[in-house]
């Protein structure tokens, strides 16, 4: 009997301190929080890039208190320790409050529950959030002035663009962005134009100033691109012009339909062979050093399905002849140059300026 009282004294005692710290009196197991990050590049993948360790690595917990604030260098890899509950994470590269050369912004946010004695895994995929804005002057337009750059005015600021900067890119936030072309002292209406985040955008100036009338406006976009590459007049809000840039280049099925006269077009293709002065298509390319043929496919052996390019003498024949280089052979090549209507009875390129493997 005394037993029995003792036991339910006990019983009674348990309960009250039970009720008053409440689960507290039998702490839970933590859990455990993995985190990889990975950035998708501008083809798609997602790869831990050069500098990602340098990433700032935020965790919040629910309710809002930071817990780490850290790099991803630091952290990943590792197993945190936590208590049970929900957590965000944020991951950046470094804060973007205004427009400026030279900084993307890549951000990657996700929310992770953590269950006591389990371990929750997580991948953050960091993409960029602004958009990339770059401004190339013609040749027959830095020639008629003496002076000339564009004002691009965004959220946040302005960055002006002139001669020095047409190898940088500038970065905006998303929505509207307002253009203003100024040559030799007088200034243009400046033109409204709509930039998406994950979007390079490639503006082109022409002598006069105005649209490109010989390229037909046409929006493209790659499947297989994270970042997407639109090409246009700086001044043409239908639509974007291909070509103007590598990553908007044509291919050959595409070149063949351009007419001739348009400079500074991208082409894209494998080196197939060349053709002899009278315009005869040899496969394999050793009869001639001055020309090259270009194909969509490496198996595309017949002159119809060809597209010659022209090698003048010096730099850009001396790399790319198959004559001299056997191993260019049926490798893929992006050649900048003027369309030309006819060259061997086909549709094809001259005046090359640029090329890239």
């Amino acid at each position: 009997m005394r037993r029995n009282i003792l036991k339910a004294a006990g019983c009674i005692l348990f309960a009250a301190l039970w009720a008053c710290n409440g689960l507290n009196i039998v702490p839970g197991p933590d859990g455990f929080l993995v985190v990889d990050v990975a950035v998708e590049t501008p083809f798609g993948v997602r790869t831990r890039s050069t500098g990602l360790d340098n990433y700032v690595f935020l965790l919040i917990k629910q309710g809002g208190d930071t817990l780490y604030n850290s790099t991803v260098g630091k952290i990943t890899g590792s197993p945190l320790s936590l208590t049970p509950g929900n957590y965000t994470i944020e991951v950046f590269n470094e804060p973007f409050t205004a427009p400026a050369y030279d900084k993307p912004y890549f951000y990657g946010s996700q929310t992770a529950e953590v269950v006591g004695g389990e371990s929750c895994e997580v991948l953050l995929v960091c993409k960029q959030e602004n958009a990339g804005v770059r401004v190339v002057f013609s040749e027959a337009f830095s020639q008629k002035y003496t002076t000339y750059s564009m004002n691009i005015l965004g959220t946040g600021g302005s960055l002006n663009y002139d001669s020095t900067t047409e190898s940088r890119w500038g970065y905006f936030f998303p929505g509207q962005i307002n253009l203003t072309l100024t040559a030799d002292g007088s200034s243009l209406e400046p033109i409204e134009r709509q930039i998406q985040a994950r979007y390079m955008y490639n503006f082109l100036v022409e002598e006069s100033g105005g649209t490109q009338d010989n390229v037909e406006p046409v929006f493209t976009l790659s499947v297989d691109t994270v970042r997407t590459w639109v090409s246009s007049t700086w001044n043409n809000t239908e639509g974007t012009v291909r070509g103007l840039t590598k990553e908007t280049a044509y291919t050959i099925a595409e070149a063949r339909t351009l007419e001739g006269g348009l400079n500074d077009i991208w082409v894209c293709g494998y080196i197939v062979g060349c053709y002899s002065s009278g315009g005869v298509f040899f496969f394999g390319g050793n009869e001639s050093a001055t020309n090259l043929a270009l194909a969509d496919s490496e198996s595309y052996i017949e002159k119809p399905l060809s597209y010659p390019v022209e090698l003048p003498l010096g730099t850009i024949r001396d790399a790319l002849n198959v004559v001299d280089n056997p191993g260019n052979l049926l490798k893929k090549v992006w050649i900048k140059g003027k369309t030309n209507a006819s060259y061997f009875g086909l549709p094809g390129l001259k005046s090359p300026k640029e090329y890239s493997w």
